[in-house]
């Protein structure tokens, strides 16, 4: 409840006031109700009389299902997605941040959320380019030449797909409709298709429009109703299968991010898409009777295409080329579901506002942000900069399939960038088919190429871009990196404890997870920020670690800690590096905490063995008569009477001591 809490205040303190729906609120209801009925009409909103009442007070007058996609097995970190409602108000009186303090103390209500606008974020651009400079500054040109496209291969795999979720797409565009995927489980009258070229036009297979859910995915028999390319999920009730888009240059946004996804390449027309031949998905978002400047039922398109990618294929990459200000925590935990629980790679745009601020859905966990840089890696100071922003990908003069007479138009925004990285993805995905989702996530981020940096050299960028330019070759030519885990740390001590003045003996056990890459040439080193600890042989070679091995520094650290160290935590950190003769390194940082102790004096024990015998004796005398010289330690061993000073005094108590 206390992140719930943090995560209000900063939405409170941080959000796009543009952005804010002021007359909308979305609820979770508390599980001790398990749904409301929605009645909206004659003064009755819903069956559950408090709550009915509380609504009618501040002139609700609508309700509905935030998702309604969402089934009661869609369960998330405690969130029912199936039991979040949206609710209209129309109470001038009152704020709308006012009527959800309110709302918040009902009992049958435990989390409310603000609504906020989501927009597609391009620019177009007017000229237009007859070329795609962007293919070749992220190499997916070299990329593709692992493949033997001459003797018959094809980069790219029908199985993999890539999701616009957006306006919708001219799903007929000649240059689009042979990657169109094709949801085979509807495929009623078993010819292999769901569409056909009847009458000089692309439509929807006849014989697969038997007006029954075949595929039933979802548990639901009456939801997706012949979804046999996609889904409009803004259509009435639970949508419905056609997601194509009006003619016209305002309805383009999700055509031009699709044909990006996954235009066919090598087809002797039009564009190419890095991604070659994987499959594009459809998901409409806006109805026609809706404004296409916003994205209405952005989050339910997400949950249809992580689901309907997840049961066809187990796996799906999906793109949001919209957004806005404001923290919203049901988005999130949508987002978290579809990775999770449904598979689901998501990139986002981040933006188009030359600021630096949070994003959403781009700033949410389990999304890559992308923000967008021109040619020669520039950044032109028109998008989104912040440390939420994952990669860096092209986004200026990006021409793509539009919809006016299936043509191109060349554009710009993060809108375009976001898709150019998805399709790097899905090059990945259909090169290593076994590759996972955080494996995918971790490789396309940590291949990004930082020139970015070294061409855009503002102090307050610097990582704000990312961790580099998106590059295609790197991300398919870097071997699997490692997942190295820190399994034990063993500290040889004299006493158990860091005291003053310590030497101690440090070995790592380290771990690489058997589902990842192998760790080549490995080696560890510390690093501690405090002059008063000494690390003899702060680096240490390893030996590789295959998947699911372990390994040890049998060459033990050697810290020492200085005799006047304050006692204190003081924090190190243990690097672990391998993988140096890749494109890029691997490399994990494990936080390590040193506890240095007030040196505990055992009076007469000189010599710090515990016990005080005739040999703390013949220190003692060699100290008194100077020929030894006393540490900090001995010095105040030696003082038997506490006075302050040592001298023969203290050498008859210590004798006493030991006769005694």
């Amino acid at each position: 409840m206390l992140t719930y809490l943090l995560l209000f205040l900063f939405t409170i303190l941080f959000s796009s006031e543009s952005d804010l729906k002021q007359s909308v609120l979305l609820f979770h209801l508390d599980e001790t109700l398990n749904g409301l009925d929605m009645i909206n009409k004659d003064g009755h909103l819903v069956d559950y009389k408090p709550l009915n009442q509380f609504l009618m007070s501040h002139n609700a007058y609508k309700i509905e299902r935030w998702s309604k996609f969402a089934s009661e097995t869609d369960v998330h970190n405690g969130i029912r997605f199936a039991h979040i409602y949206r609710v209209y108000f129309n109470d001038k009186a009152h704020p709308i941040s006012e009527i959800k303090t309110k709302l918040e103390q009902l009992d049958c209500v435990d989390i409310v959320e603000f609504d906020y606008f989501r927009k597609p974020l391009y620019t177009p651009n007017d000229p237009r380019y007859n070329n795609q400079w962007f293919i070749e500054e992220i190499n997916s040109n070299d990329a593709w030449d692992l493949w033997d496209i001459d003797s018959g291969e094809t980069p790219g795999n029908r199985n993999i797909i890539l999701s616009s979720v957006d306006l919708g797409v001219n799903w007929q565009h000649p240059d689009l409709v042979n990657n169109l995927w094709q949801n085979l489980g509807e495929d009623a009258d078993g010819d292999g298709h769901t569409i056909e070229y009847i009458g000089g036009q692309w439509v929807l297979d006849p014989g697969d429009l038997n007006g029954f859910d075949d595929d039933n995915w979802d548990g639901n028999l009456s939801t997706f109703i012949d979804d046999l390319v996609g889904w409009d999920v803004a259509g009435s009730s639970y949508g419905d299968n056609d997601p194509d888009v009006p003619n016209n240059g305002g309805w383009a946004h999700g055509t031009h991010v699709a044909g990006l996804l996954s235009a066919t390449t090598n087809n002797n027309l039009g564009i190419a898409s890095t991604a070659f031949n994987c499959s594009v998905m459809s998901v409409k978002c806006t109805g026609e009777s809706e404004d296409p400047s916003y994205i209405t039922n952005g989050y339910n398109g997400v949950l249809y295409a992580a689901k309907a990618g997840y049961y066809s294929q187990g796996f799906s990459i999906v793109n949001l080329s919209w957004g806005g200000g404001g923290y919203n925590f049901f988005e999130q935990e949508m987002m978290n579901l579809c990775a999770n629980d449904y598979n689901a790679l998501i990139f986002a745009a981040a933006g188009n506002d030359n600021v630096e601020q949070a994003h959403y859905p781009s700033s949410y966990e389990n999304v890559i942000s992308v923000t967008a840089s021109g040619p020669n890696n520039a950044w032109n100071h028109w998008a989104t900069y912040h440390n939420t922003v994952d990669l860096a990908s092209p986004g200026e003069s990006i021409e793509s399939c539009v919809n006016n007479g299936n043509g191109y138009s060349s554009w710009a925004g993060t809108s375009m960038a976001s898709p150019v990285a998805a399709s790097v993805a899905g090059l990945m995905k259909s090169l290593f088919p076994e590759w996972t989702v955080p494996q995918i996530h971790t490789m396309i981020v940590a291949t990004a190429d930082p020139i970015i940096y070294e061409v855009n050299t503002e102090p307050y960028l610097e990582g704000k871009l990312g961790s580099g330019r998106v590059d295609a070759l790197k991300a398919i030519t870097t071997d699997l990196f490692p997942k190295i885990e820190l399994a034990e740390i063993d500290m040889l001590m004299d006493d158990g404890e860091i005291n003053i003045g310590d030497t101690i003996e440090l070995t790592y056990v380290l771990f690489n997870d058997p589902e990842w890459g192998a760790s080549i040439n490995p080696e560890i080193n510390l690093e501690c920020l405090s002059n008063d600890i000494n690390i003899i042989n702060s680096s240490i070679e390893l030996d590789n670690m295959p998947p699911g091995e372990a390994t040890i520094n049998f060459e033990p650290m050697i810290i020492e800690f200085a005799d006047d160290i304050n006692p204190n935590n003081y924090d190190c950190t243990l690097n672990f590096i391998s993988n140096v003769d890749s494109y890029v390194n691997y490399l994990n940082s494990f936080p390590i905490i040193f506890e240095v102790n007030d040196t505990q004096i055992l009076l007469g024990d000189l010599n710090q063995d515990t016990i005080v015998d005739i040999l703390d004796v013949i220190v003692s005398i060699n100290i008194i008569i100077e020929e030894l010289e006393p540490t900090e330690y001995q010095s105040d061993a030696l003082d038997m009477n506490q006075d302050g000073m040592t001298n023969i005094q203290d050498v008859i108590l210590m004798i006493n001591l030991i006769l005694n």
